[in-house]
């Protein structure tokens, strides 16, 4: 065969076996929807009692087990309120766990409010319902305590308790569970799962924020909800299902809140992680009511506990914490156990850290947020100024370069190669760096992509206001003109950014379709970021303005650079007959040897 029909074989072998790998996803996603909807069958017959539907979830055991008591149909809810700082936790006995966290405060925020059932709920199926009827066996200002007993004649206990001591905070709450075989018979089952609850977005527009994460023995990772989202080449998965090895936490996640369930123990164990999101029947913006094309969805999961394998009348019991706040770094890296993993703050993670942190010490000194966030671009723009004084005299020298520059491109105008050669020996001879004047650029982008990192998700900010902007996490619109919103701080940034523009020396090299394309650029900027958070556009414009002052400063006490030709360092001379090498010494009369 010829080429063109090796190619044509190769395509064809290569997209049969993408077709046959998505048919094979595409039977397991309906194999996992099909037991979806068998589940929610069973959930909603109300005739049934708990121990119909624990025994239709796939929860193994070594011979089947009588119930050492018959579990209660329906049980009275009971509930109780734990308060600590500005956090209220309401647990209730329907699930045995956390139905709802009330954040007061700078807050103002309830989380699990669209859950399906409390936040510590113990599953046998990951995405089916806790089936025991739970008693509120105890109570305290500090505590509380439920116990039921499934199908299987498992007692169940969970005791939640504020927690206290050094890496205690008000958005954390200790969960001991407690699993007793009270049947006749070994009980050994892989399928127990703690609900960790559902991260709804508090805006429409976040929603793409949303997500869940887990973290496998330190390697934490994250899913977004595009995760859900439909492919080129496959439908939206209706789940996620992996089991790792040491699963240390898992959790769901919002745009500025959290909710982490970690397992306290020395050594780590096996794990299984579930999740899946569920559209929500009101949307979640008033606005967006009756709109069919906009949906909300929420997001949940569930942790898998290690292996349960109890001999008859043994027990085991595991403990966690239940973290339910904010996505604040300093606060999650405070409790420990490798909770401030959980910012995922992208690539430039160790510039997004350490910037959080001078923010925060900002803050702690001037009181403001808003201030803070000035106070850090003054401090960046500060350490990069040595460099961005060189790149300026830099590019000073290259605009003196022109008319070389310019004859050169007339002389060699048929020739690019040569001209290309000529003006490379120009840059040599009067030591000029070309790039020099670009370096500022790509030491800024990163500091610029990991505060961005900072700012976007950072809960400090959320409900700050600063001068006529009420919150920083969000744009400073301050009113609408013909429904286009109006947000003065990205307007003074585009500004800030055309008068640093036209007082930054331009190369020789720059034409006039290139000056023409930077003119542009804060068009650019501005149509890019006109809706983000107030703070970013805040950074931005402070630095804008920081650099005008900076170009001014050095304009008036810094020389101007002279066109003057590098004086290169001559060679030392080398000996024709030593080959570049360094002359032997000249050798002489040895001593004598002594001792024979």
């Amino acid at each position: 065969m010829d080429r063109k029909s090796w190619i044509i074989v190769t395509l064809c072998v290569a997209l049969m076996g993408v077709n046959w790998h998505y048919m094979q996803e595409n039977q397991k996603l309906a194999q996992a929807e099909a037991a979806r909807k068998k589940q929610e069958e069973i959930a909603k017959k109300p005739a049934e009692t708990p121990a119909a539907l624990t025994a239709a979830t796939p929860a193994t055991s070594t011979t089947p087990t009588a119930p050492a008591t018959p579990v209660a149909a329906t049980l009275p809810e009971e509930t109780h309120s734990l308060q600590v700082g500005t956090v209220t936790f309401e647990l209730t006995s329907k699930g045995g766990g956390i139905a709802r966290a009330v954040l007061a405060g700078t807050d103002q925020v309830t989380l699990n409010k669209n859950g399906v059932e409390p936040i510590g709920a113990l599953r046998r199926d990951s995405s089916g319902l806790d089936a025991v009827a739970y008693k509120l066996t105890a109570k305290t200002d500090k505590g509380a305590t439920f116990e039921g007993t499934t199908a299987e004649g498992i007692v169940v206990t969970k005791a939640y308790t504020l927690s206290e001591g050094a890496e205690g905070d008000e958005h954390l709450i200790d969960l001991k569970i407690t699993l007793k075989n009270t049947g006749a018979a070994q009980h050994r089952s892989e399928e127990y799962y703690l609900y960790t609850g559902a991260a709804t977005a508090l805006k429409h527009d976040e929603g793409r924020y949303d997500g869940f994460f887990w973290n496998n023995a330190g390697d934490t990772d994250h899913q977004l909800s595009k995760y859900f989202g439909k492919g080129v080449f496959s439908d939206a998965p209706a789940e996620y299902r992996h089991s790792y090895n040491a699963l240390r936490y898992a959790g769901v996640m919002s745009r500025f809140y959290t909710h982490i369930i970690t397992r306290m123990a020395e050594k780590d164990a096996p794990g299984k992680l579930w999740a899946g999101r569920r559209k929500l029947v009101q949307p979640i913006d008033a606005a967006n009511a009756g709109k069919a094309e906009i949906e909300d969805f929420t997001y949940d999961a569930a942790m898998g506990l290690p292996v349960v394998d109890l001999a008859p009348g043994a027990t085991v019991t595991e403990n966690y914490q239940i973290y339910l706040g904010p996505k604040e770094y300093d606060r999650l890296s405070r409790i420990g156990h490798q909770r401030s993993y959980a910012m995922f703050y992208g690539y430039f993670k160790i510039v997004s850290i350490a910037l959080s942190k001078v923010m925060r010490w900002m803050h702690n000194i001037s009181g403001s947020w808003g201030l803070a966030v000035i106070l850090l671009t003054i401090f960046v723009r500060l350490c990069l100024w040595p460099i961005h004084a060189k790149s300026t005299m830099t590019m000073k020298r290259m605009g003196l370069l022109g008319p070389l520059m310019k004859e050169l491109q007339v002389k060699y105008k048929d020739n690019p190669q040569q001209q290309q050669m000529e003006t490379m020996k120009l840059y040599k001879d009067y030591g000029v760096n070309p790039l020099g004047g670009c370096l500022p650029l790509f030491l800024q982008f990163p500091i610029f992509i990991g505060l961005y990192s900072v700012l976007e998700v950072a809960a400090e900010l959320r409900g700050q206001s600063f001068w006529w902007v009420r919150d920083l996490a969000a744009a400073d619109t301050q009113g609408v003109f013909m429904g286009f919103n109006i947000n003065p701080l990205p307007i003074i940034m585009g500004l800030t950014m055309v008068a640093q523009m036209k007082l930054t020396p331009q190369p020789a090299t720059v034409d006039k379709t290139q000056q023409r394309i930077f003119m542009l650029m804060p068009l650019f900027f501005l149509w890019i970021s006109y809706d983000f958070a107030a703070a970013l556009a805040l950074y931005w414009s402070t630095q804008n303005i920081f650099s005008v002052f900076q170009t001014r400063v050095m304009k008036l006490y810094m020389p101007e650079p002279k066109l003057e030709k590098a004086v290169l360092k001559p060679k030392p001379p080398q000996r024709p007959d030593a080959g570049g090498a360094t002359p032997d010494k000249k050798k002489g009369p040895k001593p004598p040897r002594l001792g024979g």
